[in-house]
């Protein structure tokens, strides 16, 4: 018999998952088991976030005017360089 593992997740998630699931023929639990296997053999978690909070995605603009403004440093040769650059 398989241990129980008991996760907290988001209702909403979990329902859409299911769901997601049902449409494809497969049980919820078989990309669950699928998700660890590839964690164990990958030994890496990959996190997704498609579209930015309003706080990143204002980030993100800025940081290209800088750039495309020629305002940015770098790159850098050494963690030195780069925190001499910081501090200036």
């Amino acid at each position: 018999m398989n241990p129980t593992l008991l996760i907290k997740r988001d209702k909403v998630v979990k329902q859409k998952a299911k769901k997601l699931a049902k449409e494809m023929g497969v049980p919820l639990i078989n990309f669950v088991n699928n998700y660890f296997k590839s964690f164990i053999v990958d030994r890496q978690v990959t996190f997704y976030a498609p579209v930015p909070n309003k706080k990143t995605a204002a980030a993100i603009i800025a940081s290209r005017k800088e750039v495309k403004a020629g305002k940015t440093a770098g790159p850098f040769d050494s963690v030195d360089e780069m925190m001499k650059s910081l501090n200036s």
